[in-house]
C-alpha cells in the first residue's frame, strides 16, 4: 500500500519519520506532505494514498485549526487512520472536551472558562491553578500559578498573547499518568499505563519545555505505571469511557492525574499522540509486547477495516410497526432492527401521553414505535454517534422531531437528575464472550449490560406505574437476569418469545472460540441453547416486561 504521511514541517516532533521507518518495516510505501501546503497536495494524494496518518501539530500557525486539515482530506475521500475530523476538532477543544467527558462520567478537573470582559473567577476555584489555552497542546502557554490573584494578574496578558478563552482549572497534585488506547482485532485495548516522573513529583506539571526536550532511549523521567490491579481495571474503564464518549476510532491517548484521594483526572486527549519511539505510546505498546512496527500495523488494520463502512452509503428501509410503516435510513455501522427487536415493538403497552427512555436506541425503532403508540415524549440513548444520527433523521422523517430527543451516553448517565419515564426499553448488547470482540458483547455470562439497566431502572421509572421492557436472548445468562429482575420488580412477566437459529461458524466468526466458550457457558447452567439439525442450534429471544418496583 501507499500511505500518505501529513506532517507540519516546522513542528519539533519526529513523528513523520517515525510513522516513515515502521511503514518502510512493514513493506509499504509512502507520501510525506506539509500540513501547510496541503491543498496543494491533495490532488496526488487521492490519486495515490490508500490511507493518511495525519499528524499535524499546527495549520497556519495554530493548533486550533488542525482539524481543518484532516476536513479537508475526509472532504475529499481520502480515509484517515485515527479520529474523524469532527472528533479531532471536539478533542481539541479543551473546554467542549472536558464537558462531554464529564457528561460520560468521566472525572476532569473542575475549572472555568475565562474570555476578555468574562475573566471572574468563582469563589469555589481554589489555587493552586493552572491556565491554559483552550486550543493549543504540547502544554504551549500552560502556566501554574498559586494563588487567585496571581491568575488575575497573568490572564489579561495570555489572553492577548494568545488570542483565545483561557481554561483557568484547579490544581491536581499527585501522579501523572499518559494512558494509551488502540484498537485491535478483539476491539479496544488500553495499553499499560505510561508514569511520568516530572520535576517537582507530585506537586510538578509537564511543561512544554519538559516535552521538548532531548529524548535518549532508556529515558528514566517515564516508567511503567505502579497501580494495583483494582486501580489499573478503574483506569482502563474510564480511559475506554473517555474514547467513547469523543467518539474517538483507532488510536488515542489521555493526560490523566491521579488526585492524592485516589480519584483519576483525565486533563487532555491527545488525538495525534506522539510517534516517536520513547514517547509515551510506543512506550505503552512494547509494554504490551509491540514494537513500533506491530503497532503500526495494528493502527492500519482497525483503520483499513473501516473503509467499507465508511465508503458505504446511508441504507433505507420501510418497516411495519403497529402504528403503521415507517421509514428507516440508517447511516453506515448502524444495524438493521433484528426481527426480535420488531417483534418487541409490537408487544410495546406505551400509552398516549407517557414518557418513555430507550436505552441503546440503535437506529431509533422502538423509539419511533413508541412514538407511534402515543407517548408525549420520548428520550434516546446511544454512545454511538453514527446511532444517534440515524435516530435524529428517523425522528425527522417520520415526523416525530419534537417528540424523540436523542441524547449521548452510557445507560442512564445521560439523564438528568430527577429525571423520571413511564416506560424503559432496552435491549442491550448481550452475548457472552471471554473477552471484548465488538458491538454485541454482553460481558463473561451476556449479563452485564442487561443488570446495568435493571439496576438502574428503578430510580428512571414513575412509581406505581412504571415498566421496564426488556429483549433478553438465552445465551446470557437468564436465571441471573430473572433473579435480579424479581429482586427489583413485584411482576416479572414473560410477555413472548421467539427462536433465532444460528451455526458455530457465525460466533466464531465474531470471535475465534465464541461457539466453544458459549457451550461451556451451557454446561454450566449460564446459557441455553440447543441443536435442531446437522450443525445448526437455537436459542430463544424472550421479550419481558417488569412492574411495581420494589422499595430498597
Amino acid at each position: 500500500m501507499r500511505i500518505g504521511i501529513v506532517h507540519t514541517r516546522d513542528a519539533p516532533c519526529q513523528c513523520a519519520e517515525s510513522i516513515r521507518r515502521g511503514l518502510e518495516a512493514l513493506g509499504h510505501e509512502y507520501l510525506i506532505v506539509n500540513s501547510g501546503d496541503i491543498e496543494f497536495h491533495i490532488p496526488e494524494m487521492v490519486r495515490g494514498c490508500d490511507l493518511v496518518f495525519d499528524h499535524t501539530d499546527t495549520y497556519r500557525g495554530r493548533g486550533r485549526f488542525r482539524s481543518l486539515v484532516r476536513s479537508l482530506l475526509e472532504a475529499h475521500g481520502l480515509p484517515v487512520a485515527g479520529p474523524d475530523a469532527r472528533a479531532c476538532a471536539l478533542a481539541d477543544d479543551k473546554a467542549a472536551a472536558k464537558r462531554r467527558l464529564a457528561a460520560a462520567g468521566v472525572p476532569v478537573p473542575p475549572g472555568v472558562v475565562v474570555t476578555p470582559g468574562n475573566d471572574a473567577l468563582p469563589d469555589w476555584l481554589t489555587p493552586p491553578l493552572i491556565l491554559k489555552p483552550a486550543f493549543e497542546h504540547m502544554s504551549r502557554g500552560l502556566e501554574l500559578v498559586q494563588d487567585r490573584d496571581g491568575a488575575r494578574d497573568r490572564l489579561p496578558g495570555l489572553l492577548s498573547r494568545l488570542g483565545q478563552p483561557i481554561l483557568v482549572e484547579m490544581f491536581i497534585p499527585g501522579r501523572e499518568f499518559a494512558v494509551s488506547v488502540v484498537d485491535g482485532p478483539r476491539g479496544l485495548e488500553v495499553l499499560p499505563p505510561l508514569e511520568w516522573l516530572a520535576d517537582g513529583g507530585e506537586t510538578g506539571v509537564l511543561t512544554e519545555a519538559f516535552k521538548l526536550g532531548d529524548i535518549l532511549p532508556g529515558r528514566r523521567d517515564a516508567v511503567r505505571a505502579d497501580l494495583a490491579p483494582a486501580e489499573l481495571r478503574e483506569l482502563a474503564d474510564l480511559s475506554l469511557a473517555a474514547f467513547r464518549a469523543l467518539g474517538l476510532r483507532d488510536y488515542s491517548r489521555f493526560d490523566v492525574r491521579r488526585s492524592p484521594g485516589g480519584t483519576f483526572f483525565f486533563m487532555e486527549a491527545n488525538v495525534t499522540p506522539s510517534m516517536e519511539p520513547e514517547e509515551a505510546l510506543a512506550l505503552s505498546a512494547r509494554w504490551a509486547g509491540m514494537d513500533f512496527p506491530a503497532l503500526l500495523k495494528r493502527i492500519l488494520s482497525a483503520a483499513l477495516g473501516r473503509l467499507p463502512a465508511a465508503r458505504a452509503t446511508a441504507t433505507e428501509m420501510t418497516v411495519e410497526l403497529p402504528s403503521g410503516p415507517v421509514r428507516l435510513r440508517l447511516q453506515p455501522g448502524v444495524h438493521v432492527p433484528p426481527p426480535s427487536t420488531l417483534e418487541l415493538a409490537r408487544l410495546l403497552d406505551v400509552r398516549p401521553g407517557e414518557r418513555v427512555l430507550e436505552l441503546g436506541c440503535g437506529s431509533g425503532v422502538l423509539s419511533l414505535a413508541a412514538a407511534g403508540l402515543g407517548a408525549e415524549r420520548v428520550v434516546a440513548v446511544d454512545v454511538d454517534p453514527a446511532a444517534l444520527e440515524s435516530a435524529t433523521e428517523n425522528a425527522v422523517l417520520n415526523g416525530f422531531a419534537g417528540r424523540i430527543e436523542t441524547r449521548a451516553g452510557s445507560w442512564y448517565e445521560a439523564l438528568e437528575g430527577g429525571e423520571r419515564f413511564d416506560t424503559i426499553i432496552a435491549t442491550p448488547p448481550q452475548t457472552p464472550g471471554r473477552r471484548p470482540f465488538g458491538p454485541r458483547y454482553g460481558g463473561a455470562d451476556g449479563a452485564k449490560h442487561l443488570l446495568a439497566v435493571i439496576d438502574g431502572a428503578p430510580g428512571r421509572l414513575e412509581p406505581g406505574r412504571g415498566r421496564l421492557w426488556l429483549a433478553a436472548i438465552s445465551l446470557a445468562n437468564l436465571p441471573g437476569v430473572l433473579a435480579r429482575l424479581r429482586e427489583r420488580f413485584e411482576a416479572v412477566d414473560l410477555v413472548g418469545e421467539t427462536q433465532r437459529p444460528f451455526t458455530a461458524a457465525e460466533y466464531n466468526g465474531m470471535d475465534e472460540g465464541l461457539f466453544e466458550y458459549l457451550d461451556s457457558l451451557r454446561r454450566r447452567g449460564l446459557a441455553e441453547f440447543h441443536e435442531v439439525s446437522g450443525g445448526e442450534y437455537v436459542f430463544r429471544n424472550l421479550f419481558i416486561r417488569a412492574s411495581g418496583v420494589k422499595a430498597p
